[in-house]
């Protein structure tokens, strides 16, 4: 397992334990991520993306399963992953497949690119 896979795996488990604090030391200062809750925005800075994963995790309750990871070059991962998202209330809101790629700089994440899916 490559050790971009690894910081992968954990910001994923922290994200799907909904603990925006623990992500910190995921993000780079540098990052630029989507604005998952509006499309067309993109958030730039840590502190601009760790917002909108607190926001994230006040609004719905997201489980992201990895099932493909592919090291698409030394800095980036594309992965496919199962979406299950529920309400705070525990109703499913949506369940599906999305195709990401993941980009990284000095072992940390500066980014997503939504491929198809999301």
């Amino acid at each position: 397992m490559t050790a971009l896979r690894t910081v992968l795996e954990d910001a994923f488990a922290v994200f799907n334990a909904r603990d925006a604090e623990g992500l910190h030391r995921f993000i780079h200062p540098d990052a630029t991520w989507p604005n998952t809750l509006q499309t067309g925005e993109l958030l730039v800075g840590k502190a601009a993306v760790m917002g909108h994963f607190a926001r994230v995790f006040a609004t719905i309750r997201p489980n992201i399963q990895l099932i493909e990871v592919t090291e698409e070059t030394p800095n980036a991962l594309t992965v496919e992953a199962q979406y299950a998202v529920e309400t705070e209330q525990g109703q499913i809101w949506s369940d599906t497949r999305a195709r990401l790629t993941y980009h990284f700089r000095d072992g940390l994440l500066t980014g997503m690119t939504i491929l198809s899916g999301f």
